[in-house]
């Protein structure tokens, strides 16, 4: 993996033979450790080979690389690829050609006035446009250089207007729907012929499949003609969304996030994240490959690039990346599952790995190993497969509404803690609380309640600890003080720092942070218990960062730190030295 250094760590320090003291703030650098992922979206319209054309942008090298469309063209809504020529249409030219080799653009000459957006459709074969009026009788076809007009055959002299929904061809045969039944031309548009008068609980989408017949989907029961265009049968089945599906080049149907290869007789996901909930918004195919626009509560939209249906889907759009990304002042948190993977705003990653992969997360997640727990108001999740698949956890009982820690016991028992602090008429008021459940988040119980108060003016009454997680021997670590006992008794550990920013390391190292001037992050060993062992001022790009900025970070088994950093851009950043 190449690896992206930001600087070069160099600790200046010392304190006799026996090195720096702890308590002398020594720099920790953060590098730049991963890939980095654009988080913004686009659409996908059309692929063919190594070209993947989206609505702002186009790729000719599979999704590796990307670069705008060219200001005439603008943002595009439907897209034709034939051989090496695009034909599109755009707002300030209208029908328009794109030579691919040349990157010429020409404005197609003479098309129909009627001709907009979605009223145009290209000849698999030739290459040549057709034009059809959404509302009036009439129908165009290019022929070399200028374009033939007829029209449909009138069900009734009163009838005036058929109102064409749709027409494709597959070479030999156009077919059209409309509000007067489905026609065909097999001579290239000079006439047509009635084939059936309209359909019951039939869509308005025609689809041409790799055996050349033409498929209507989009109503409750989609309708089969041959490469003739004459009608053969019913698939009651196959009810897929209007404009949703697409053919793909092996004969596959794509419909949003799902494929079927049988005429919807099955269907298999794309995506499939368990009771998670993530909506597949758009899908489509080309070049070999699946495209689906999906959409997560927790991390917006992503464009995501699948090899075949139950391959991991890869992130798409790293838009026009130049240069390196700056650390920035906040970024998405970020958890480490015990394999090694990062999961960050719904992307994982791992070492070794070129590019992200789409893994969908709660908008608050949490990990023990590779068990997490998420929340997603107003549920609650878990996952016991590094967040593949997440499971409803009911979570009835628990009434963290903003849980803040969590932790897996050495029973396998689920532990989440919640700590809060307010002022009710004068008085300062804590309150802690870790709930318990056994059954993988189903059900819990409190198994630590405390409060403290302080009126104005006096002394605290109470002792209550803010949980931060569980040892690899079964100790519980709050911000200042262990607990051997499950929250029971508790010994202090006289750690001063801000109780919201503590942090627990694989070997059990308590890291806090106490911001004000030094803001650096002190290590104390045994969770606190044990002696302070280095004191870091955090430093990136030769810039010093405020630890109280790092808000989520993760740890490895060596003990070297992780945190997530970009706008646009997703990327980990790792501490060039272990941190204990």
């Amino acid at each position: 993996m190449t690896r992206f250094v930001a600087a070069v760590l160099l600790v200046v320090a010392a304190c006799g033979d026996s090195g720096p003291s702890p308590s002398t703030p020594q720099l920790l650098e953060l590098e730049r450790f991963s890939p980095r992922q654009h988080t913004s979206y686009d659409v996908f319209l059309a692929a063919r080979g190594d070209v993947v054309i989206m609505a702002r942008r186009i790729s000719r090298d599979g999704g590796a690389t990307w670069t705008q469309h060219a200001p005439q063209l603008g943002e595009l809504g439907r897209v034709a690829i034939t051989g090496s020529t695009v034909a599109t249409f755009a707002t300030q030219l209208g029908l328009a050609r794109w030579d691919l080799i040349s990157d010429a653009i020409q404005a197609v000459t003479g098309e129909p006035a009627y001709t907009t957006d979605r009223t145009w459709r290209v000849d698999p074969t030739s290459g040549q446009l057709i034009a059809f009026d959404a509302v009036e009788n009439a129908v165009s076809v290019e022929r070399g250089g200028s374009w033939t007009s007829s029209t449909l055959p009138q069900p009734a002299p009163t009838e005036l207007r058929p109102y064409i929904k749709d027409l494709e061809s597959n070479g030999t045969t156009l077919l059209t729907i409309s509000g007067w039944g489905i026609h065909r031309s097999t001579d290239n548009g000079t006439s047509w012929q009635l084939v059936t008068a309209s359909l019951p609980s039939a869509g308005r989408d025609l689809l041409v499949l790799g055996d050349r017949r033409f498929l209507l989907v989009g109503g409750t029961i989609a309708y089969l003609f041959d490469p003739s265009g004459n009608a053969a049968g019913t698939i009651p089945g196959l009810a897929v969304v209007e404009l949703e599906a697409s053919v793909c080049d092996d004969g596959a149907i794509v419909s949003r996030g799902k494929v079927t290869r049988d005429l919807g007789a099955t269907w298999q996901a794309l995506i499939s994240t368990g009771d998670l909930q993530l909506v597949a918004e758009r899908g489509g195919c080309g070049g070999g490959h699946y495209w689906v626009l999906a959409r997560s509560i927790a991390s917006g939209y992503r464009l995501v690039k699948f090899d075949a249906a139950g391959t991991r889907g890869v992130a798409a759009g790293n838009w026009e990346a130049t240069g390196d990304a700056p650390f920035g002042s906040g970024g998405p948190p970020v958890v480490r599952t015990s394999d090694g993977t990062f999961l960050v705003a719904g992307l994982a990653w791992n070492v070794g790995q070129e590019a992200w992969t789409l893994r969908d997360t709660p908008s608050r997640v949490f990990a023990s190993g590779d068990t997490l727990f998420g929340v997603a108001k107003p549920s609650f999740y878990t996952s016991l497969d590094g967040g593949q698949t997440w499971t409803d956890a009911k979570g009835s009982g628990l009434a963290a509404d903003e849980p803040e820690a969590f932790a897996r016991g050495l029973d396998g028992a689920l532990y989440v803690g919640r700590f809060t602090g307010e002022k009710v008429g004068g008085t300062d008021m804590w309150h802690s609380t870790v709930w318990k459940s056994s059954d993988a988040g189903t059900t819990w119980t409190v198994a630590y309640d405390a409060m403290a108060t302080r009126p104005e003016g006096g002394e605290i009454a109470g002792e209550v600890h803010r949980f931060v997680g569980i040892t690899a021997t079964g100790a519980w670590i709050a911000t200042d003080a262990v607990s051997r006992d499950a929250g029971a008794t508790w010994t202090s550990t006289g750690v001063k720092g801000d109780r919201s920013l503590a942090y627990l390391t694989a070997k059990g190292s308590l890291i806090s942070t106490l911001p004000g001037s030094p803001d650096v992050w002190r290590v104390y060993d045994e969770g606190g218990l044990g002696d302070l062992t280095a004191t870091y001022t955090i430093q990136v790009d030769g810039a010093v960062t405020a630890a109280s900025q790092l808000r989520s970070v993760a740890f490895d088994e060596l003990g070297y730190a992780y945190v997530a950093r970009g706008a646009p851009y997703v990327q980990l950043w790792r501490s060039t030295t272990p941190v204990d």
